[in-house]
């Protein structure tokens, strides 16, 4: 049965709440353009190099790249791409501003703002790959962002708190790796975050990992994790798909973001 995490339990740091569905003055509706437990995914993104000193995802997402029958499953297609290879180049989190938060919608859709830097620049085009955000039907149904952290956070998987789906694949990939949580992005009307470009999505941080190094413990789990969110895609797919996808009730815990993300 498709586990959809209707109920959830959140950590010490507070109760999670329901974030605000319409942003204000562009009137676009988070939930309603969310991918739904009971929707097939048609294309799924693997992103890596949103900064561009975190190796870990930069090394995975090459990998992937060399090697795409790795990612290949029959039900949707998948996309893997480096977002900042300027900054990569460099071995640097970003050259002119952080790209990772260059993704509100307001900015996204103004002209001025929207070129002013070589990451806004960059974000449009990212925005045209996987959106666009200020459509009810972007191109991507799934984003996950790799990146990695010198916190231990061991691998934290974050998310907006309205995202169904995401929780239902967080809570399989917490079955079968101890050390993995779920931490919701804080409750405000948007998100300047890559996978809030897409339908739905992650951010997949894992930590400690010093800037410009690849940890191999955090790598190989990070992969063996990537592929189990492929392959639980695919499952997901194929029970939508037979009409058998039904809903089951879980209570998850999940951590609450106390900063921008």
């Amino acid at each position: 049965a498709s586990r959809a995490c209707t109920s959830r339990r959140v950590s010490a740091l507070g109760r999670a709440r329901s974030p605000v569905a319409v942003l204000q003055g562009l009137g676009m509706d988070w939930k309603r353009r969310r991918t739904l437990p009971s929707s097939q995914v048609r294309r799924l993104a693997i992103v890596g190099g949103t900064h561009g000193n975190e190796s870990n995802g930069v090394y995975l997402a090459r990998h992937f790249m060399r090697s795409p029958e790795l990612v290949k499953r029959p039900s949707f297609e998948t996309e893997v791409f480096i977002s900042n290879e300027a900054a990569v180049k460099q071995n640097t989190r970003y050259v002119e501003e952080d790209l990772n938060r260059c993704y509100f919608l307001a900015d996204l859709t103004d002209a001025a703002k929207a070129t002013s830097t070589l990451e806004r620049k960059r974000a449009l085009e990212v925005d045209r790959k996987l959106g666009p955000k200020s459509s009810p039907e972007p191109r991507c149904d799934f984003v996950v962002d790799l990146h990695n952290t010198t916190s231990a956070t061991d691998i934290a998987l974050m998310m907006a708190p309205d995202d169904d789906f995401a929780h239902e694949v967080g809570h399989h990939l917490m079955s079968l790796d101890d050390g993995v949580r779920i931490v919701n992005w804080n409750t405000q009307a948007d998100w300047p975050l890559c996978p809030s470009v897409g339908r739905s999505g992650m951010t997949f941080e894992v930590g400690a990992c010093p800037w410009g190094c690849v940890v191999p413990d955090l790598y190989q789990r990070s992969r063996r994790l990537l592929l189990a969110l492929l392959d639980y895609v695919e499952a997901h797919n194929g029970r939508v798909a037979a009409g058998v996808a039904a809903r089951e009730s879980v209570t998850v815990p999940v951590y609450r973001s106390l900063g921008i993300s």
